[in-house]
C-alpha cells in the first residue's frame, strides 16, 4: 500500500538542517540533565519507599508537607495526580521517602503516615474507619459482635469462614473503588444485612485510604542502575554486530549513531517533563531501540538492493531513492504505531503513562532518525573514504 505515489524528497540535502535540529534537541535535553544533577530516579533505582494515598477530594499539599516535616520526614517528596485506575476519578498522592533499610521500616512508615493523616484529616465520627482499618481489626470487630449468631465456642471455624468471606467482598469492592465514599457503595456489595448493620454501627467512612506501598533497598537500586546501563550498552553492541554482519561496518555505526540519537532525545524529554526513570521506562527505551533499528534496517536493505539495481547511480542519489521508495512503508508503520501508543498515553492510566510517553516520543524520533540521521551518516562515511583515497 502506498500513500505517496512518486515521492522525490532530497533527504540528504536536508542533512544540515536535520543536524541542527538534532543538536538543538539533544543539547537542550543534556543541558537540563546537567542542571538537574542527573535524571529523576524512581525508587527502582534510587532506593527508598513510596506510599500511594487515595483521597475523596483534593488534599492540601502544603499542609501535608508541613505535617510530614513535623513528623520527621523532611526528605519525603509528594506528587499529586488525578487517578483513573478506579471506577471514579479521584485524587491520589504519592509520598516518597528515601533512606529506608528494609521492609520493616516501610511497615513502620505506613503506620506513621496513616496516623499522620488521621490527625490531619480525622473525622469527628466515632468508630473504626472502614477505609483505613486493617483486615485483622475488622475481623475482630465482627467476631466480637457476632451478628450472625454463631456458636463461637463449639464451632469457631464456621464463623471465621463466613466473616472472612464477607471481608473478602468488602476489600475487593474497596480495591475497585479506591475508597468508600458513602454507604450506598457498601449496600451494593451484597453483604448480609446483619453484618452491614455492625459495620454501620461501629464504623465510619474516612476521606482517604492507603492503596499501595513499595520498598527498594539502596543496594538493590544501585544494582538495578548498573544492570540497566549494561543492558543498554550490550543492546547497542549487539545491534552494531548484527548490522555489520548483515551489511557493512559503516552501516552498523550509522545504526548505532541513530539509536544513541533516539535514546538521548527521549532521555531529554523525560528530564524536561520531570518524569521518573524506573524499570518500565527502561523497557520502553529498549523497545524504542528495537523499533528504530527495524525501521533503519528496512532502509538499509533497500539501499543494498539498489546497489545492484541502480549500480550506475551515485551513492547520494541511490540513498535518496531508497528513502523515497520506503517512505510510504515508514509512514504507515509509524502512524499506525502512534495511534496505539497515543491511546495508551491518553487512556492507559498513571501506571503505564511514563512507558507510553517514552514510546510516543521514541516512535516519532525513531522515524525521523531513520530518514535524517542513519542514512546521512552512511553517506558521510562513504564521502570520507572517497576523500581519503584522493
Amino acid at each position: 500500500m502506498r500513500i505517496l505515489k512518486t515521492p522525490s524528497i532530497d533527504f540528504l540535502g536536508k542533512r544540515w538542517i536535520a543536524l541542527g535540529v538534532s543538536t538543538l534537541l539533544i543539547g537542550v535535553g543534556m543541558g537540563a540533565l546537567i542542571l538537574q544533577g542527573g535524571p529523576k530516579l524512581g525508587i527502582d533505582f534510587a532506593g527508598g519507599s513510596q506510599i500511594v494515598v487515595h483521597f475523596s477530594a483534593p488534599p492540601d499539599l502544603n499542609q501535608l508537607r508541613d505535617a510530614l516535616g513535623d513528623a520527621g520526614l523532611d526528605g519525603a517528596t509528594i506528587q499529586e495526580f488525578r487517578s483513573t485506575a478506579f471506577e471514579a476519578e479521584s485524587e491520589e498522592v504519592i509520598i516518597r521517602a528515601p533512606g529506608l533499610e528494609d521492609g520493616a521500616e516501610l511497615d513502620a512508615l505506613v503506620t506513621s503516615v496513616n496516623e499522620l493523616l488521621q490527625g490531619l484529616m480525622g473525622s469527628s465520627a466515632e468508630g473504626v474507619d472502614l477505609n483505613t482499618a486493617a483486615r485483622g481489626d475488622l475481623m475482630a470487630m465482627l467476631t466480637f459482635a457476632n451478628p450472625l449468631g454463631f456458636d463461637l465456642v463449639a464451632d469457631p471455624e464456621s464463623a471465621d469462614a463466613v466473616y472472612q468471606a464477607a471481608l473478602n467482598d468488602l476489600f475487593n469492592a474497596k480495591s475497585e473503588l479506591g475508597l468508600f465514599r458513602d454507604w450506598t457503595e457498601l449496600d451494593a456489595i451484597g453483604l448480609d444485612p446483619a453484618v452491614l448493620a455492625v459495620l454501620r454501627d461501629q464504623g465510619h467512612l474516612g476521606d482517604y485510604a492507603i492503596v499501595g506501598s513499595d520498598f527498594v533497598g539502596a543496594q538493590v537500586g544501585q544494582d538495578l542502575r548498573n544492570q540497566t546501563i549494561q543492558a543498554i550498552v550490550w543492546a547497542l553492541i549487539g545491534m552494531l554486530a548484527y548490522i555489520t554482519y548483515r551489511f557493512e561496518f559503516k552501516f552498523g555505526v550509522a545504526a548505532v549513531v541513530a539509536l544513541a540519537h533516539d535514546v538521548l532525545i527521549v532521555l531529554g524529554a523525560f528530564v524536561l517533563t520531570g518524569r521518573e526513570f524506573n524499570l518500565p521506562v527502561v523497557a520502553a527505551f529498549l523497545t524504542i531501540v528495537g523499533y528504530s533499528l527495524n525501521d533503519t534496517v528496512v532502509v538499509f536493505d533497500r539501499v543494498r538492493e539498489n546497489t545492484t539495481a541502480l549500480r550506475r547511480m551515485n551513492l547520494y542519489d541511490r540513498i535518496n531513492t531508497s528513502l523515497n521508495q520506503t517512505l510510504s512503508r515508514t509512514l504507515l508503520t509509524s502512524v499506525t504505531t502512534l495511534i496505539v501508543v497515543t491511546g495508551l498515553f491518553l487512556f492507559g492510566g498513571p501506571v503505564i503513562n511514563d512507558f507510553a510517553f517514552a514510546l510516543l516520543i521514541g516512535v516519532m524520533v525513531g522515524t525521523y532518525s531513520s530518514l535524517f540521521v542513519a542514512s546521512p551518516t552512511v553517506w558521510a562515511w562513504q564521502q570520507r573514504e572517497i576523500d581519503k583515497r584522493h
